[in-house]
């Protein structure tokens, strides 16, 4: 009765890095475009957010409150490092915006950074 051979398959540590680096990037982008979204979906269902903040106005208790019936919708989401570029249009009533955000997220997943451009577009109804 012999030994059985087993072959491990190792990868040289070099390498290993630089699938490392690979794959984690690739998490941390996916993870900011997650989040992103997420706040897209939060101001969908009427959570003011930075996304929202050229509609929200204080309530009655002082706190945030957006206009009934402000839909946003992503239209393109890149991501690279630790910064996310969104493309999306709001709604509300008969009235259109394009915007565009820059977010850029730190290792906990907090928004760091924040800046947009919002055009409103002529009705198309």
């Amino acid at each position: 009765m012999g030994k059985d051979f087993v072959m491990v398959s190792v990868l040289s540590e070099p390498l290993s890095g630089v699938l490392h680096e690979l794959l984690t990037a690739r998490s941390l982008r996916e993870r900011n475009k997650e989040l992103a979204l997420a706040l897209v979906a939060a101001a969908d269902r009427g959570e003011a957010n930075q996304l929202t903040r050229h509609w929200a106005r204080p309530d009655h208790t002082g706190r945030p409150a957006l206009p009934g019936g402000l839909r946003l919708r992503a239209e393109s989401v890149l991501a690279d490092g630790d910064a996310v570029v969104l493309r999306a249009t709001a709604r509300t009533g008969r009235a259109v915006w394009s915007l565009v955000a820059e977010l850029g997220f730190d290792a906990a997943g907090h928004l760091a950074r924040y800046q947009d451009l919002l055009v409103a577009r002529p009705d198309t109804d």
